[in-house]
C-alpha cells in the first residue's frame, strides 16, 4: 500500500491526460480533416502512455529513496522498505524504456527510446543530487512537463512530415499549438515547483538540500512565484482576449473559469503565503490551473463539434 500511494496517481492522470488531449483533441482532428492517417493506433497511443507513465513512476520512486531524510523533517511517511522500492524504481523504469522502444519501432523510429533512456536519467539525477542546486532541479522538471507534450508528435513524425507537405499552415498551427500549451505547463509547473520548495524548506534544509528556498529564503522564493504567477496570467489573459476579438463565446467562458479564476486564486495564495501550510495550499490550485489549461484541449475539440 506504500508502495502504491508513492506512485503520485493523480500526477501520473493528469499526464496521461495531457498525452491523450495533445493525440485525440488536437492531432486527431487535423489529420482527420485532410483525410491523412497517424501510424500509431489506438494500442500503440496506450503503450506509448505507459511507457511514459511509467518512466514517471520510476522516478517519484527513486525521489523518494533519496528524501527519506527530508520526509522524516517534514513529517512525511517513512520509507519502511527502501530496498524494495528501489527494486521497483528498476522494474517501472526498465519497463518505461522497454515500451518507449516498441512504439517506435512500430512508428518506424526505433531510436525514439532515446527519450525514454534520457528521461530517466534526468529523474535519477535530479532525485540523487540535481534537487539540491538551486532552481536547476525545478527547471528540469518543469523542463520535462512541458517536453511531453511533444512525445504523441515526435513519435509520429512521419505523418506530421506528410501533414506539412500536404498543409502547412496546420502543421504550423499544430507546432504553434504545442509550444502555447508547453509554455503554459512548463511556466505553471515551475511556480508551484517553487512553492513546494517553500513548503518543504525547513526539512530540506535540515536533510542538506540547498534548494532555492534554503539558499534565498520564503520571501524571495514567494518573490519570485508572484513574477512568474503574473507573467502565466498575463499570457492566459492575452488568450482570453483573442477568444473575445473572435466572440468564441463558448471558449471563452470555459477559459474564464478553468483558468482566469484559479489563477487568480494562486497568485493571491501565493502573495499571502508565509508558512508551510499557506504554500501547500497554492500548490494545489496551481494543479488545478494545469487540469483546467490542458482540460481546455478538450473543450476546444467538443466545442467544434457540438456549438
Amino acid at each position: 500500500m506504500d508502495l502504491f500511494r508513492r506512485l503520485r496517481w493523480p500526477n501520473l492522470t493528469l499526464m496521461a491526460f495531457l498525452l491523450l488531449s495533445v493525440r485525440y483533441f488536437m492531432m486527431v482532428p487535423i489529420f482527420d480533416s485532410y483525410e491523412l492517417n497517424l501510424l500509431l493506433n489506438h494500442v500503440d497511443m496506450a503503450l506509448l502512455v505507459g511507457s511514459c507513465l511509467l518512466v514517471a513512476a520510476g522516478g517519484y520512486l527513486i525521489n523518494d529513496y533519496y528524501d527519506q531524510e527530508a520526509d522524516r523533517y517534514n513529517g512525511r511517511a517513512t520509507m519502511p522498505q527502501p530496498a524494495q522500492v528501489l527494486r521497483w524504481y528498476g522494474i517501472l523504469s526498465v519497463a518505461g524504456i522497454a515500451l518507449g522502444a516498441w512504439v517506435g519501432y512500430r512508428a518506424g523510429l526505433l531510436n525514439l527510446a532515446i527519450i525514454h533512456i534520457i528521461a530517466t536519467f534526468l529523474l535519477w539525477k535530479y532525485a540523487e543530487s540535481w534537487k539540491g542546486v538551486p532552481l536547476l532541479g525545478n527547471l528540469l522538471v518543469s523542463g520535462l512537463l512541458g517536453l511531453m507534450l511533444f512525445v504523441p508528435m515526435v513519435y509520429e513524425y512521419i505523418a506530421v512530415s506528410v501533414l506539412y507537405r500536404e498543409a502547412a499552415a496546420s502543421a504550423r498551427f499544430l507546432l504553434y499549438a504545442g509550444l502555447v500549451y508547453a509554455a503554459f505547463s512548463y511556466l505553471t509547473n515551475l511556480v508551484r515547483e517553487l512553492a513546494k520548495t517553500a513548503q518543504d524548506m525547513e526539512g530540506d534544509a535540515q536533510a542538506g538540500y540547498r534548494t532555492f528556498a534554503v539558499a534565498y529564503g520564503a520571501a524571495t522564493t514567494r518573490r519570485l512565484s508572484v513574477i512568474l504567477m503574473l507573467v502565466v496570467l498575463l499570457g492566459l489573459m492575452l488568450i482570453n482576449y483573442q477568444q473575445f476579438v473572435q466572440q468564441a463565446w463558448y471558449n471563452l467562458g470555459y477559459l474564464l473559469l478553468a483558468t482566469i479564476v484559479p489563477a487568480i486564486f494562486a497568485l493571491v495564495q501565493l502573495i499571502q503565503s508565509k508558512e508551510s501550510a499557506q504554500f501547500a495550499r497554492a500548490s494545489r490550485t496551481l494543479k488545478w490551473l494545469l487540469l483546467g489549461g490542458i482540460g481546455s484541449m478538450a473543450w476546444f475539440y467538443l466545442q467544434l463539434l457540438y456549438f
